[in-house]
């Protein structure tokens, strides 16, 4: 079964929320498809206790703090010798590998039942699966949970390969905070290439994304993969023509599937048919092609001197000054 830790709510520790929005960024982890979730000590301080809902981790400096914090499912610290086999088992090793060279280094790891390798970013230059059987002959009794970084840009796709090759375990974290894979990008990929948890509600991401930028004090981009407020916008006249005769053309999936719509946004590279699909969304009666045509001048015109596409105010103003200029001319 495959299983994706969250990690995000060990990296709040100086930006600690209330209570209550830990709680509730929690259940949302868990409705979008986590299966267990990351604490800091700090974090679990400030919530008290552990929600009913879901596994958690927490993140340990040293063996002996599991006593001071008995109720967690796992956790996760850096290399520890440990004798308890009882105690063994419930611990995951954290090891950091930022060299695909240094693999041969985790032959000491062995003896581990659970181990967390951070990293790897560059086994994306690599014959991917080559390296991912070294790792397993170097460690064949252990559990493997990979946590890629992203310092190549592409922890994401090593995630979700890491998976695809048969393995069943990655760590990321939300919208990539940690310098991980996102965690809404690996949900989101594996839904898409082999229908993981299909009937899991990705439409409150917008609510995760919000809780988020909250927490933090930072925005995420516009344009970020599955979270970005204008993925969905599209100006370029070839695009909206495409995107209004089969959606698939330029979307992967449904915007509605992640809470959002297709927008089509009136710019300077729009073409006829969005303006005239813009009128209409607008409730605006539709005029001749011909006096459309001189809409689509005025817009180019416009976009071109502001450096920028129509707000839809804007953009209902101009077709109906150009409407009304046009009607006087006609009766004149």
């Amino acid at each position: 079964m495959i299983k994706i830790i969250d990690n995000t709510l060990s990296a709040f520790d100086s930006c600690l929320p209330s209570k209550e929005e830990l709680l509730t960024f929690c259940q949302l982890l868990f409705t979008i498809g986590v299966d267990m979730i990351e604490l800091s000590i700090a974090a679990f301080e400030k919530m008290q206790q552990l929600p009913d809902r879901g596994k958690f981790v927490l993140r340990i400096e040293d063996i002996s703090q599991m006593e001071d914090y008995p109720d967690f499912f796992r956790y996760v610290c850096h290399r520890q010798e440990i004798a308890d086999k009882e105690i063994a088992v419930k611990v995951i090793t954290e090891v950091r590998i930022n060299d695909i060279r240094e693999i041969n280094k985790l032959r000491a790891l062995d003896s581990c039942k659970e181990l967390r390798i951070v990293g790897l970013d560059d086994i994306i230059c690599e014959d991917f699966d080559v390296v991912v059987k070294d790792i397993f002959k170097t460690l064949p009794n252990c559990k493997l949970n990979l946590c890629p970084e992203n310092s190549l840009h592409c922890a994401s796709a090593i995630a979700v390969q890491w998976i695809l090759n048969g393995e069943k375990e990655i760590t990321s974290s939300f919208a990539g905070c940690k310098g991980n894979a996102a965690t809404e990008e690996v949900l989101m990929a594996l839904r898409l290439s082999m229908r993981h948890k299909p009937t899991r509600d990705l439409t409150v991401l917008p609510e995760i994304t919000a809780l988020y930028e909250k927490i933090t004090g930072s925005s995420v981009s516009n344009k970020k993969p599955i979270l970005g407020k204008n993925i969905f916008k599209v100006e370029a006249g070839v695009h909206a023509d495409g995107l209004i005769k089969n959606p698939a053309t330029y979307e992967a999936f449904s915007p509605c599937l992640v809470g959002r719509k297709s927008e089509i946004i009136i710019g300077k590279h729009s073409g006829l048919k969005a303006v005239k699909l813009k009128i209409e969304e607008k409730g605006i009666l539709l005029p001749k092609d011909s006096i459309i045509e001189k809409i689509l001048c005025e817009i180019r015109k416009f976009c071109t001197e502001k450096r920028n596409s129509l707000n839809d105010s804007e953009f209902i103003e101009l077709v109906n000054e150009v409407i009304a200029y046009e009607g006087k001319q006609i009766y004149s």
